[in-house]
Parts: C-alpha cells; sequence; structure tokens
C-alpha cells in the first residue's frame, strides 16, 4: 500500500501541469455539494449575455412595439363593433326592418365586445343603450314574427 501512495505521489511532483489541469478540468465539470458551484455554467452565462445583450435589448424594443401595435389593433377592432352595434340601433329606430340572422349576428357581436371591453378593462356607454333597444325590438319581434323575410 505504500509503494501505491509513494508512485501516487511521485507521479504528482513529476506531472504537476498535468495535474493541475486534472482539478481545474473536474472543478468546472462538476458542482460540489452542497454548496452549488458550476464555474463553467457561470463562464458560459457571462459569454452568453456579452455576446446577445444586443439581440436581447432589440427583442424588449420589438415585443413593446408589438403590445402598442396589438393595443392599436384591439381599440380599432372595438371601434368597429360599436359603430356597428350603433348603426344597427339607428337603423332600427328609423323602422326599417332586419332579418334575425342580423339581429343574431349584432347580439353576438354585443356579446364580444363585451368580452374584449372587460379583457381590456374599458368603460361601454351609449352601446348599453343601442343595444337594450335592440334586445327589446328582437323580442318584440320574435313574439309577433315580424322579421323581414
Amino acid at each position: 500500500m505504500e509503494m501505491i501512495i509513494k508512485s501516487i505521489i511521485d507521479l504528482v511532483q513529476h506531472n504537476t501541469s498535468y495535474c493541475a489541469f486534472l482539478i481545474v478540468f473536474i472543478t468546472t465539470c462538476i458542482e460540489i455539494v452542497p454548496i452549488k458551484i458550476n464555474p463553467l455554467s457561470s463562464l458560459l452565462h457571462w459569454a452568453g449575455d456579452r455576446i446577445n445583450g444586443n439581440i436581447k435589448t432589440q427583442l424588449g424594443e420589438i415585443s413593446e412595439q408589438l403590445n402598442q401595435v396589438s393595443d392599436r389593433v384591439d381599440k380599432m377592432e372595438i371601434n368597429d363593433m360599436r359603430s356597428t352595434i350603433l348603426d344597427f340601433a339607428n337603423s332600427c329606430m328609423n323602422e326599417r326592418k332586419h332579418t334575425q340572422e342580423e339581429f343574431d349576428h349584432v347580439i353576438d357581436l354585443y356579446q364580444t365586445y363585451e368580452t374584449i371591453i372587460k379583457e381590456k378593462d374599458l368603460k361601454n356607454g351609449k352601446v348599453d343603450l343601442a343595444y337594450n333597444y335592440i334586445k327589446e325590438l328582437y323580442t318584440k319581434s320574435l313574439q309577433e314574427n315580424s322579421f323581414l323575410k
């Protein structure tokens, strides 16, 4: 046993650069438990941040621009829905007859409109009044079977 230990000591003394490389290699590849140290991971993370820093900044800017465009599209969609509902109510107030399918379409559109309004935490005003009028007229038309055919 003494001979094995002596030969290991001789090997370490004669091959110090090899042993140093082996120690560095082992410490970079193996995590020490319970102190989790992984120098290779840290080095690669640091290098990745330096390489991708500009890309991350550009992605953040693009994401912000995309959010702004999405908000504009939502506002345009809400305005279109609001205009359609108000226009339909105005048409009904001017005693223009409509088919049941037209009423169904506007009722479905209003439900979609309400969902988006709630998701975006916006306020709804005159559209509620117009929708209530449309609902009353729809109910009356159902009872009297007076839809445009």
